[in-house]
């Protein structure tokens, strides 16, 4: 694609300038500069790790969590889905929270509009799958037939709803587990055994089943900079 773009750059863009305007050499200087400055800022894009934002993930809740983080350094938000919500707002019964949610996100300080539009296509997903392709962008969404789609096309895609289930705890406190007790703990009648990623589970109470499998209810938990911590008592 750089090829195709340096061809356009330096040599249609001033060839089309030397033989229908009668410039001097001073003029096709500068349309050079201008190539060049135009190709450091597609690069400079292309180097960044760009996500796109589909209508379903601006209308979600989430987004500022996900912007206010450093997941990710530019978000791209394209006009067309500006355009597409801001149609919706007038039927949504829940109006005034999209219409304060997109003007969050848009005037976000990691969001840049994208005010390029294809309108030779219908669907806003096929947009957005487009610019994905020319960006080479991630498109970050909670709407399944979009991710569906996307990965058809061998696009990268971050579903807010996986991407939530792989965050959220696997044992919170209240939830009973089994756990295989393999030593004493350091504190008085504990028992420590072991989860299968390594999480440690300190039963307190439990030093005489030592060498057993126990059902353990988890009271707390502790994240160590190494490891995961679960305290429990026998259930």
């Amino acid at each position: 694609m750089f090829i195709l773009l340096n061809i356009m750059l330096f040599v249609v863009y001033p060839a089309v300038v030397y033989f229908l305007f009668p410039v001097g050499w001073a003029v096709m200087v500068l349309v050079y500069c201008i190539s060049a400055i135009t190709l450091l800022v597609v690069k400079r894009y292309k180097k960044r790790d760009l996500v796109i934002l589909d209508k379903s993930i601006v209308c979600d809740d989430r987004i500022i969590d996900i912007l206010n983080s450093a997941l990710y350094n530019m978000y791209v938000l394209p006009v067309f889905v500006i355009k597409d919500i801001e149609k919706d707002l007038k039927f949504s019964k829940d109006g005034a929270r999209l219409k304060s949610l997109l003007k969050k996100v848009r005037h976000h300080r990691r969001v840049r509009v994208w005010y390029k539009n294809y309108f030779g296509l219908n669907s806003t997903d096929s947009k957005i799958m487009k610019l994905a392709k020319s960006l080479n962008a991630r498109i970050i969404t909670v709407n399944f037939n979009l991710k569906k789609m996307s990965t058809v096309q061998k696009l990268r895609v971050v579903d807010i709803n996986d991407l939530y289930t792989r965050l959220r705890p696997a044992v919170i406190p209240g939830n009973k587990i089994s756990v295989f007790l393999v030593k004493d703990g350091k504190e008085r009648n504990q028992a420590v055994g072991f989860l299968n990623d390594g999480t440690t589970v300190i039963v307190d109470n439990a030093k005489n089943l030592i060498g057993k499998k126990a059902d353990v209810q988890i009271t707390s938990m502790l994240h160590t900079s190494t490891n995961k911590m679960l305290f429990g008592k026998i259930a």
